[in-house]
């Protein structure tokens, strides 16, 4: 952080916090905030951030950092962050990942709400690996333009939303207790597979956008699978067929397969097992449910059915993050 406008014996402790980077918690009469230092060379820099502040805030900076990175922050917080960067106004959705970079000498307000708990995982990457690892990815282009004439820059505006395998990969980065050599080469290939996972969506997304203006969909077909879409992510627990899909939303069947596939680049059984196995996530990271009852409340008919297309989609049985949270508990004690 740099110049800062402070006001309160508060305020100017919580900025001595953040500018020093020693200390991994505060509290005082403005905020609660921890810091959890996962790891630090000098490609990759991972900080955990849970924070708290005891009335509405208006967090006011210019950027004065020796650090260059380009940052991909995890919003894991259940509320909308809003900032001004240099009077321009940006959102950041809860469960999204966003990946900007923010050069020196930049203005920077972001607006927090009282007693909302705020949780991001930020991942800062040394630009020269990021022009290493992209160097023939020709759409990022003007993204690494801006960085290289050290301009802020977001590579996707809207964001990418966190998938059940990104929440994962960030579970094990964080649960890691490798030391030395073997940590840092297995946080290296965790980060790989995250930005694989990111560019898989943004390539995804592109080429969503190059069928959609080719589309003959009409606006109100479109309107209405939307409302598909929207009404399937709000039902993780239930299971509809294409027929009752169809009555539900009057779309004939034919229309409704092609284009849901055709508008969001997968078919409705694929995007309903997506949206299924984020639950199923969810209830295994914070429930004490059975995976037989996680199972039968996720629309399967047998545990071993929900194991096999939990690990078809996520890539780790689900008996292994539930002795993780059972290890963690027992650690606890």
């Amino acid at each position: 952080m740099g110049a800062v406008e402070t006001y309160s014996t508060s305020e100017k402790e919580f900025f001595n916090f953040l500018s020093q980077n020693k200390n991994n918690y505060l509290k005082n009469e403005l905020v609660e905030f921890h810091v959890n230092k996962i790891f630090n060379n000098s490609d990759f820099v991972i900080n955990e951030y849970k924070y708290t502040y005891f009335k509405d805030y208006t967090l006011k900076s210019i950027t004065n950092s020796s650090s260059k990175h380009i940052e991909l922050a995890f919003i894991l917080n259940d509320e909308v962050i809003e900032d001004k960067i240099n009077d321009k106004k940006n959102i950041y959705l809860p469960n999204h990942n966003y990946i900007y970079y923010t050069p020196n000498g930049v203005n920077v307000e972001i607006y927090y709400k009282k007693n909302v708990t705020y949780r991001n995982l930020d991942i800062y990457v040394s630009p020269d690996f990021f022009h290493d690892f992209f160097e023939k990815t020709s759409y990022i282009d003007p993204f690494i333009s801006s960085i290289d004439s050290k301009k802020f820059t977001r590579l996707i505006n809207d964001g990418i939303p966190i998938s059940p395998q990104m929440f994962y990969a960030l579970k094990e980065i964080k649960e890691c207790e490798l030391k030395g050599i073997s940590k840092e080469y297995f946080i290296k290939a965790r980060i790989m597979y995250l930005l694989q996972l990111i560019f898989e969506w943004i390539d995804e997304k592109l080429s969503n956008q190059k069928k959609e203006n080719n589309s003959r969909l009409k606006n109100d077909d479109i309107n209405i699978l939307n409302d598909i879409q929207n009404f399937i992510k709000k039902n993780p627990e239930q299971y509809y067929t294409i027929e009752q899909l169809s009555n539900q939303f009057y779309i004939n069947e034919f229309k409704l397969k092609k284009g849901f596939k055709e508008l969001f680049g997968m078919g409705i059984y694929q995007f309903s097992s997506q949206v299924h196995m984020k639950y199923a996530l969810e209830l295994l990271k914070n429930s004490d449910l059975s995976i037989k009852e996680i199972a039968y409340k996720t629309g399967y008919s047998s545990s071993s059915a929900f194991s096999v297309a939990f690990k078809k989609e996520c890539g780790v049985n689900p008996n292994k993050i539930r002795q993780k949270k059972v290890n963690t508990k027992k650690s606890n004690y």
